[in-house]
């Protein structure tokens, strides 16, 4: 059985209240008929249709991508849209963990950049805390946000922050716009950098033993290496760490749903397998 899009026209509340359960209920792992199942059971009124490439999974994908711009959708369109299309070679990471926070994408191409991304679904609750983190160890930081929220940005946010603002366009595909060029950040802090970083690759910085606790090789870091070189330190253990995982992702990209990004740069598979 394939899957046609929705025949029957919901309300606009409706219609995202059934993609948000559509989306709680996801998974990239699930067959095509657990799929098809769950679209029936939402009550989308999907029907049957003879094209075989439109299959239960691209239905799902494109009513979320139409009713529920979540992070998930927007770092989608972001990736497609910006970090795919940019001529300078780069390492793109998804959600890497940052002090107390977890950075939307991260990307490295000679400099360190974070996104945090704040969709209409989200609140501005923890973006300073999220800032703070981002700018200890990053050299630019950026925030993305709708065009509907520009002007609720705190303001808090610093001025050499970069901001992005986004749009949906009628193909249900969102466009960006760069509102603010970010200002390098020089005031980063080699501690928590080399918090990021591996204890063996701190340990063959230093000619040690890795034998020694993490903190202990941190501690003798900062004493001995330079801010400037405990900075490209980390920029090339990001670089080194996340290079296989962002090239397999970029030559599937074409074969992997914009719900499933995320789910392939984690585990590393070919989408054939899975799908």
């Amino acid at each position: 059985m394939k899957i046609a899009k929705a025949d029957r026209v919901l309300s606009a509340e409706s219609e995202r209240s059934v993609a948000r359960h559509l989306y709680s209920r996801y998974s990239t792992t699930l067959s095509e008929s657990s799929l098809q199942a769950l679209l029936s059971e939402a009550g989308c009124y999907f029907s049957e249709i003879s094209d075989s490439n439109y299959t239960a999974r691209k239905a799902l994908n494109d009513f979320l991508l139409k009713h529920y711009p979540n992070e998930i959708i927007i770092k989608a369109n972001f990736i497609d849209s910006v970090l795919l299309k940019q001529s300078q070679a780069n390492v793109s990471i998804f959600e890497l963990p940052i002090g107390d926070s977890r950075a939307d994408l991260c990307k490295i191409n000679g400099y360190s950049s974070a996104y945090e991304i704040k969709t209409e679904l989200d609140s501005f609750s923890r973006l300073e805390k999220q800032l703070q983190d981002y700018f200890d160890v990053f050299e630019y930081v950026y925030v993305i946000t709708s065009e509907n929220q520009l002007k609720s940005l705190p303001d808090y946010v610093p001025e050499n922050c970069g901001i992005y603002s986004y749009r949906q366009m009628r193909n249900c595909i969102h466009r960006f716009k760069l509102q603010r060029t970010p200002i390098r950040n020089r005031n980063l802090d080699a501690q928590k950098q080399l918090e990021i970083v591996s204890k063996v690759a701190i340990a063959n910085k230093l000619n040690s033993s890795a034998s020694h606790s993490k903190e202990c090789l941190i501690n003798e870091c900062v004493r001995r290496i330079p801010p400037s070189e405990i900075n490209r330190l980390f920029k090339l253990y990001l670089m080194t760490k996340y290079k296989k995982r962002w090239s397999h992702f970029k030559e599937a990209n074409s074969l992997i749903y914009e719900i499933d990004y995320q789910w392939f740069f984690h585990n590393n598979l070919d989408p054939t397998i899975v799908y």
